[in-house]
Formats: structure tokens, C-alpha cells, sequence
């Protein structure tokens, strides 16, 4: 009678110890998905946008002031205007109007 006890109790104790070895293992299962989701939030987060500066030219590097200043597109698009402006055919060319500034 004596070793039913004795048998009884290695298989508890045994039970116990591959409870606590299964515990531990999904333990570590549960640590590494919760690293691998930190990492994949991480990776997802937008990246702030870092700076670089404008590109300069070589002889701006060396130290010389040859850059000009750039010129507004409003100013460079008057003078196209008025250039073709003085092309133009005038409409009232070759009609005989009374009331007319031309002397004739």
C-alpha cells in the first residue's frame, strides 16, 4: 500500500512540472508576438521627413556671389505680352471713318 501513495504522488508532482514547463513556453510565445507586433508599429509609423538643404552650385560653394536672384514669372510674362502686343495688326486699318483722328 505504501508505494500506490508514492507512485501517486511522482505523477502530480510530474503533472506539475509539465504544467509549469507548457505555462513558461506559452509565456514565450506571448513575449515574442508582443515584440514582433512593437517592431511591425514601428515599421508603420510615418517618418518624419528629414531635412536636406537646397542644392547649391559648385562656384556658390567656393565662395563666389555669381547667383542670381530669380526673376518673378509675372514681370517675364508683361514683356511677352507687350512684345507681341506691338505685332498686332490695329482692326481699324483701311476703313473710311468721318470720325477719325487720321488727317487724309
Amino acid at each position: 500500500m505504501c508505494g500506490g501513495g508514492r507512485r501517486e504522488h511522482h505523477r502530480r508532482e510530474e503533472a506539475k512540472r509539465e504544467a509549469n514547463r507548457q505555462a513558461n513556453e506559452f509565456e514565450a510565445q506571448l513575449k515574442a508576438q508582443r515584440e514582433a507586433n512593437e517592431r511591425m508599429v514601428e515599421a508603420l509609423k510615418p517618418q518624419e521627413a528629414k531635412y536636406t538643404p537646397p542644392p547649391v552650385s559648385a562656384n556658390a560653394q567656393l565662395g563666389s556671389t555669381g547667383i542670381r536672384a530669380r526673376k518673378a514669372k509675372k514681370t517675364s510674362t508683361l514683356g511677352a505680352s507687350r512684345g507681341i502686343a506691338q505685332l498686332r495688326i490695329p482692326l481699324n486699318v483701311g476703313q473710311s471713318s468721318s470720325g477719325g483722328t487720321n488727317v487724309g
